[in-house]
């Protein structure tokens, strides 16, 4: 999803980051460790004016047995948390 002033923001590694990067440099600038997989593309909205990102993490037994199979081949971490959590961001303005 990209933002109005060119910041992108990304999930779904294997690592259960979210992150924000810039749009015209491509360059990170921040991220955050959710409790386990990005499982929905991130979605912005503004109350009173503050501008909010929102995203879903919390695979579940497939993306378990998926992460398994990539550990095994690839030697991935197998930790595969379950459980679903919306996690809302404000934007600085």
């Amino acid at each position: 999803m990209t933002t109005s002033t060119g910041l992108i923001f990304a999930g779904g590694t294997n690592d259960r980051m979210f992150r924000a990067y810039d749009g015209k440099s491509g360059d990170l600038l921040w991220e955050f460790k959710t409790n386990s997989g990005i499982i929905s593309p991130p979605t912005s909205f503004s109350v009173d004016g503050k501008q909010y990102i929102a995203v879903v993490s919390g695979w579940g037994v497939d993306a378990a047995w998926v992460q398994n199979l990539m550990a095994d081949r690839y030697g991935w971490e197998k930790d595969s948390p379950q459980g679903g959590t919306v996690w809302v961001f404000a934007l600085d303005d």
